[in-house]
């Protein structure tokens, strides 16, 4: 089994390595030879990892009472402590919600922490996250949409723009926490400048560090629970020569058993960011990385197998995968249910001051992923379709085609995605004006197939997915392809938007416009379901802003805004059985969704309270909704609109600056209240169409009630931070006849300094634990359901029971030790 030690690129697609064992060593003797030499820093948010500077800064002076020395690996400790609630909670003045996280409360986490763990205790969101290594992705909620409403931006470039899988399933690829200053999260609501198509419930926007002025680093080694291994290493360049131009480059290696049932999976992850600043003004930036993941997919159970597994009963569905093959139930077996995702992605955002008033932005970007879903049936000969024609293919091999014959075979998904663009942006300055024009273009392409492979019969083993020798193919020499679809779009939008700044700037209106066109295209090419699709659609999104600063440490705020998101053309694609022809999702008639949302808002901030109120309410028509499915034994995802929502409610935050020198509390509470405004279209068991009674329902993962509980505390060169979060129950069906129950999560760190030693300029320990009281609960809804029982529609038509839903289970009680220092 690999050790975080062990950095060796290797992937499932081409069979290949790339040794980079010199980095840490080999297996766990060398980690623990590195932890001790070298020590590791978790609360050293190093001085020249100074926060890059945000789209809306605080203008509030800080409170820190000594100054960070520029170019070490190293804060004032007094600094940090005036953070308030310990960094999990930051001054803001934008004239809009913005809930951030600041770098003094993530170097406090665990190493192995995905960005969507690090905002888990903010009001205006619920995280659900399938394992606690961090590897896997996991789900979103905000203010009643979730996933693929919620946009996400690394230094201003869109992760998984347009995706069917939303960026909550990928952004554990494109950053490591030990190199995130930052993450804010303004829900309901965007820049006008933002590259984003999916941001009904707002956008979650990551920093990275900024490079050191001088040379150094950041070295780690992490061992917890299931086995789970962490090695990392930062070096900065400091200024080379006197070119201006500073950098840093990472690399990290995270390695963990399965919690449940069997399996590991292993994260090998870069990071690279330069930046050249020009005068005061100017800069050109430059973020690249890599990451490379495999691991294993669970298994997801209904209310009631959960429920009879807890209670000790037994269960219709074993809970997880089985550890052996079985040439009857292939896809049971977990060695078929892997996954390995590359992923590259570079971005340059460039800012040149053309004089005292004017400054242009251009910022392009780049990303590419390659994901493979592993997977397995069984299939009979003379039942072999490609859409809806049968073909003729011999799955044994003898030559003859019998319906006698059946065999397991690999049935490996592989996914090719590329999506670039560029933002330009025109911007102004003067004494009481700001504003800015600019234009944003972006190319989407999406590639899916899904080849039939021969595999063993006896141990599972799959081929690997690119050796075409392994391939099924028909009688007539072509091969069998359950899946061969490409989608792709052309996205081109202008937007302008000014700020007028009245009564000595304490008073600030602001009014804007995106216009957005975009072209969706798909061509499925299988023989019998040859077709192609086009789509052209053209929204305005206007916006509107009011802030005042009607005292000292008071302010109010009004935003409004509308919303626009169209298909993804993943959605556009159908999938048919491969043993009946029968069309197993549709991606036909999907219209796009539009949202209108206002917002109201109240902030305080003095010395030593920080207090931020914002009302909410949204109208969402043509809501698209997408869940998971299973196709073939492959895991795909569906969209469906699900008619009008209302949604409206309330987000708190308070904290405070150290009281008595050593606590900083933290308190979040949301309340959230959703109405489903239609009538959900189904079909009746007679064949019929019919609709559910869903007006006036909850709509579904929507809680109720939400709220965390954050402790830092500081006691010389000991420190803790604690935080316990709840989340009422919410609905899983839109008849809203099943609810996941409410539950608790939680987690605490304690930490000490350690005395410099030879090279090592802050080393320090720290123990990170989750589920501390060891709860077996559900933790998220993984599939939502239309009814869970049999109801009868509006027309007076029986209509059977769903699917079930299913849900995601709880991360056990697990810990993790992390030694680090700068040097």
């Amino acid at each position: 089994m690999p050790s975080c030690a062990s950095f060796s690129l290797r992937s499932r697609r081409s069979g290949t390595s790339v040794p980079l064992n010199a980095l840490f060593g080999q297996g766990k003797k060398a980690l623990a030879a590195a932890t001790f030499l070298s020590g590791l820093s978790v609360l050293i948010p190093a001085a020249h990892a100074a926060t890059a500077p945000t789209t809306e800064p605080t203008r509030h002076k800080p409170h820190n009472t000594r100054a960070v020395e520029a170019g070490k690996e190293s804060i004032s400790v007094t600094g940090t402590r005036h953070q308030p609630g310990g960094g999990m909670m930051r001054a803001e003045t934008a004239a809009r919600s913005i809930q951030t996280v600041t770098q003094n409360y993530i170097e406090m986490q665990s190493p192995t922490s995905s960005p969507l763990d690090l905002i888990s205790n903010l009001p205006s969101v619920n995280i659900t996250t399938p394992d606690p290594s961090g590897n896997e992705g996991g789900s979103m909620q905000s203010r009643g949409l979730y996933d693929n409403d919620i946009g996400i931006l690394l230094n201003g470039m869109p992760i998984a723009n347009g995706g069917t899988s939303s960026a909550s399933n990928f952004i554990q690829n494109y950053i490591d926490s030990n190199n995130i200053s930052s993450e804010s999260m303004s829900p309901g609501s965007i820049s006008v400048e933002d590259p984003l198509t999916s941001a009904g419930a707002g956008a979650l926007s990551i920093t990275t560090r900024a490079p050191s002025k001088k040379f150094g680093g950041l070295i780690s080694g992490s061992y917890g629970s299931f086995n789970r291994t962490r090695g990392f290493l930062r070096i900065d360049s400091g200024e080379i020569g006197h070119t201006g131009i500073t950098s840093y480059a990472s690399f990290s290696n995270t390695h963990s058993d399965a919690w449940r049932g069997s399996g590991d999976s292993d994260r090998k992850h870069m990071d690279f960011r330069a930046q050249k600043l020009i005068g005061n003004r100017s800069s050109i930036d430059l973020f690249a990385g890599y990451n490379h993941s495999e691991y294993y997919l669970n298994r997801y159970p209904t209310l009631a197998n959960f429920q009879n597994d807890k209670h000790g009963r037994p269960v219709s569905t074993p809970l997880n995968y089985t550890a052996q093959f079985n040439a009857v139930s292939p896809g049971n077996y977990y060695g078929v249910r892997g996954t390995d995702k590359d992923q590259f992605y570079i971005s340059a955002p460039m800012k040149f001051a053309l004089n005292n008033t004017f400054t242009l932005n251009i910022s392009p970007y780049y990303e590419r992923s390659d994901i493979t879903l592993n997977s397995a049936s069984r299939m009979q000969e003379g039942r072999t379709y490609a859409g809806t024609a049968l073909q003729r293919v011999d799955l044994n091999g003898d030559g003859k085609i019998s319906t006698s014959t059946r065999v397991a075979v690999s049935t490996n998904s592989m996914s090719v995605t590329q999506q670039g663009g560029i933002v330009a942006a025109l911007g102004w300055h003067s004494e009481n004006n700001d504003g800015q024009i600019g234009y944003w273009h972006e190319e989407y392409r999406y590639s899916l197939r899904t080849p039939l492979s021969k595999m063993n019969q006896t141990t599972g083993a799959q081929p690997s997915d690119t050796d075409k020798s392994a391939y099924y193919r028909t009688t007539s020499g072509s091969i069998y392809y359950s899946v061969d679809y490409l989608g792709s779009y052309s996205l081109n939008s202008g937007f302008l938007e000014d700020t007028v700044h009245l009564l000595n700037h304490k008073m600030s209106v602001t009014g804007g416009i995106k216009v957005t066109s975009m072209t969706l295209e798909s061509q499925d090419y299988l023989p019998s379901t040859a077709s192609h699709s086009n789509h052209t659609y053209v929204s305005p999104t206007p916006r509107f802003s009011w802030s005042y600063n009607f005292a000292p440490h008071h302010q109010f705020y009004i935003n409004a805004e509308g919303d626009f998101r169209a298909p993804s053309p993943i959605n556009l694609i159908s999938r048919y059985s491969t043993s009946s022809g029968v069309m197993t999702t549709s991606g036909a008639n999907v219209k796009p969704q539009y949202s209108i949302k206002e917002e109201l808002g109240y902030r305080y901030n003095d010395d030593l309270f920080l207090a931020d109120i914002s009302f909410f309410n949204m109208n969402v028509s043509n809501r698209l909704l997408s869940t998971t499915v299973f196709s073939n034994d492959v895991q795909v995802s569906q969209t469906m609109n699900a008619g009008g929502e209302t949604i409206r409610g309330v987000d708190v935050m308070l904290s405070t600056r150290p009281l008595f020198h050593r606590f900083r509390p933290y308190f979040a509470f949301e309340y959230l209240h959703t109405t489903m405004d239609n009538n959900l279209q189904t079909t009746a068991d007679d064949g019929s169409v019919d609709y559910l009674r869903t007006k006036g329902k909850t709509a579904v993962m929507s809680p109720k009630f939400s709220g965390s509980v954050g402790l830092t505390y500081n006691e010389g060169p000991f420190f803790l931070n604690a935080s316990v979060h709840y989340t009422s129950k919410q609905a899983s069906s839109f008849m809203n006849d099943q609810y996941m129950p409410s539950y608790f999560s939680d987690s605490l760190t304690l930490g000490y300094h350690l005395p410099k030693f030879f090279i090592a300029q802050s080393p320090t320990f720290k123990l990170n634990f989750s589920n501390l009281t060891g709860q077996y609960k559900l933790g998220g809804v993984y599939y939502f359901a239309n009814n869970a029982r049999a109801t009868t529609g509006v027309y007076g038509h029986k209509i059977s029971a769903d699917a079930n839903p299913t849900y995601y289970i709880m991360p056990p009680f697990a810990m993790i030790g992390t030694l680090s220092t700068a040097f």
